[in-house]
């Protein structure tokens, strides 16, 4: 086999390596602390009670805000997540960009959404924006927030606000 013949795959690597977070760590400081303050209501006394990105099936990144209470403790003792409002996205890289239409299929209730990536769908009933960035990046913005009346237009401005980060 040539140099020339192996180029081809190590170039596309680099560029996924440069396009992309390559970590799940890396993800979670795309939505800091002030911009969840900027698009969801915490009132008096609330706080980030959570921030982390981890690598499940998909890196899996949930930020949960409110007001701190003993139960989050034991809850965090038993190594679950502290109770409260929740912004929860999922990154998952997809091979092509008909991957995207298996998520159509799933939801039952997807609606199309224009002008959010190459291909957005809501699903009503999960409460959860799917769309795909132009290099096949499928992102889930999944919210559960009791202070949001409208969370699909909400998870539409996150959506905008996290291709403008991921095209820095």
């Amino acid at each position: 086999m040539s140099n020339l013949s192996i180029l081809g795959p190590i170039l596309a690597v680099v560029m996924i390596f440069i396009t992309q977070p390559v970590s799940s760590s890396e993800y979670v400081s795309l939505i800091p602390e002030d911009y969840l303050r900027a698009q969801f209501d915490f009132d008096d006394g609330e706080q980030l009670k959570y921030s982390a990105c981890k690598k499940k099936t998909y890196s899996t990144c949930t930020y949960i805000w409110g007001r701190k209470s003993k139960r989050d403790t034991t809850r965090t003792q038993y190594g679950l997540e502290p109770e409260g409002n929740k912004l929860q996205i999922i990154y998952a890289q997809a091979r092509t960009p008909k991957d995207f239409q298996g998520i159509l299929a799933n939801n039952s209730d997807a609606e199309k959404i224009n002008g959010v990536g190459v291909e957005a769908a809501w699903s009503n009933q999960r409460k959860q924006l799917s769309f795909m960035t132009d290099s096949n990046l499928i992102i889930h913005i999944n919210i559960d927030d009791k202070g949001t009346s409208e969370p699909k237009d909400k998870a539409i401005t996150i959506a905008s606000y996290l291709l403008e980060q991921l095209s820095l």
